[in-house]
């Protein structure tokens, strides 16, 4: 070997011998991470596993939802109002599962029947008007509220202030059943009999309460025993409604007896006087419906009937009848 061959190889080996060297030292610094940080490189595989991985297998385990939530973000609120609404309809007892059944067992909205009433049966009809005094009674007028349901009839109830003011719920459903709310004064008192202060706190206190329960004062008043005289004519702000049937209900207090008397009595265009405070004139009412309707009778409120004989009444005037 000459002497550029032994420079040649101890440099070669120099070289080498340097490589092995720093391969030697990188691996004993590699030795001491490791035991200094023994899970290192166990947390370092599992972020390595968590950036490629974990992220497609999330993505695959809620894909559908995960892009339904990014394309239509408002889903969710949607969502949240429809199960609002379904929850207060379902307090309200208006399920839709309501909707499907029989139309026997649902009852008609009080404004249908009345739109029908007035379209379909009315025209050609004899017509009497049903009225009812010194109530409302919480015992029997709710009973009466239900025959007159049933039997889709409207009626006008001359109530009094002062029972109003103890069962303003059922002063106000007997005017959600379309039926007519009408005066009979506060306190039921002789009119004629009172100074003209008194008629005229009766009846003012009277409709303050009406206004209060339903929020207007009634169009019609019927003077207690029907007694009229200028000073009631001039108190009285509305037309005053009498009566053309007595069916003295509240005297002989007989469901028969209610029945006969008004028959041998009725016409076209009357107004027949009862009173729902006594259970046997709620008992009376749905035979005279059954019979006069087959009679050729229908039954109307006291607006209805003034409406269909085209007849305007005046404040302070008396009406017992409304003719064709």
């Amino acid at each position: 070997m000459n002497t550029l061959d032994r420079l040649f190889s101890r440099e070669i080996n120099r070289r080498t011998g340097a490589h092995v060297i720093n391969i030697y030292i990188d691996s004993i610094d590699s030795s001491r991470q490791r035991k200094k940080h023994p899970h290192e490189k166990r947390r370092s595989s599992a972020t390595q596993d968590d950036n490629k991985p974990s992220i497609t297998t999330r993505h695959r385990k809620r894909s559908f939802l995960y892009r339904l939530n990014l394309r239509f973000p408002w889903l969710k609120l949607l969502a949240v109002i429809v199960i609002s609404v379904a929850a207060i309809l379902d307090l309200c007892d208006l399920t839709i599962s309501k909707l499907y059944e029989t139309t026997a067992s649902i009852a008609v909205a009080p404004m249908s029947r009345h739109v029908r009433a007035t379209e379909r049966i009315l025209e050609g009809k004899k017509l009497v008007a049903l009225t009812f005094d010194d109530g409302p009674s919480s015992e029997t007028t709710p009973r009466l509220l239900d025959i007159l349901r049933q039997k889709d009839v409207r009626a006008t109830f001359f109530m009094l202030g002062s029972r109003a003011s103890t069962n303003p719920e059922l002063v106000k459903l007997v005017e959600k059943d379309w039926h007519e709310v009408a005066s009979h004064t506060m306190y039921h008192q002789n009119l004629i009999k009172l100074k003209e202060q008194a008629v005229q706190s009766d009846i003012n206190e009277a409709n303050v309460v009406f206004n209060q329960i339903l929020g207007h004062t009634p169009s019609f008043t019927r003077p207690p025993y029907g007694n009229i005289n200028d000073n009631v004519r001039s108190y009285v702000n509305t037309p005053m409604i009498l009566w053309s049937v007595d069916t003295e209900d509240w005297k002989n207090k007989n469901t028969e007896s209610i029945v006969s008397l008004t028959l041998s009595e009725v016409y076209d265009g009357g107004i027949i006087l009862m009173h729902d405070i006594y259970p046997t004139s709620v008992d009376a009412v749905p035979v005279l419906i059954d019979t006069l309707r087959n009679d050729g009778y229908e039954f109307v409120t006291i607006s209805e009937l003034t409406k269909i004989r085209k007849i305007n009444p005046i404040k302070g005037n008396a009406y017992y009848s409304f003719y064709p």
